[in-house]
């Protein structure tokens, strides 16, 4: 059975952008939808952690819960590594649309 990392939260600094995210709150979840550990993460952990695991261990529900939620990805804007949802091969602003903390 797979596990996967569901964003549930987010902290901004600095901004509104996806460059902003400086925590990201998560649940571990199993193929079922089981919850099996929880926990925070800075946007470098979490960026350390997708390098790691793949494009398809993180990922973000759409703010619309009949729509299918996005892959959290890596991106670089040059200055810094950051994280933002891409869907269908599109980037999109599922992760700005979490609850802040």
């Amino acid at each position: 059975m797979a596990t996967t990392i569901k964003c549930v939260a987010r902290r901004m600094a600095g901004g509104n952008g996806h460059e902003h995210i400086s925590h990201l709150w998560w649940q571990q979840v199993d193929d079922s939808g089981r919850v099996l550990s929880s926990g925070d993460n800075t946007r470098e952990q979490m960026v350390a952690y997708i390098e790691k695991h793949g494009d398809h261990s993180v990922w973000c529900p759409d703010r619309n819960p009949a729509v299918q939620g996005a892959w959290v990805r890596v991106h670089n804007n040059g200055r810094i590594k950051y994280v933002q949802t891409v869907a269908d091969g599109r980037t999109t602003d599922n992760l700005l649309s979490l609850p802040l903390r």
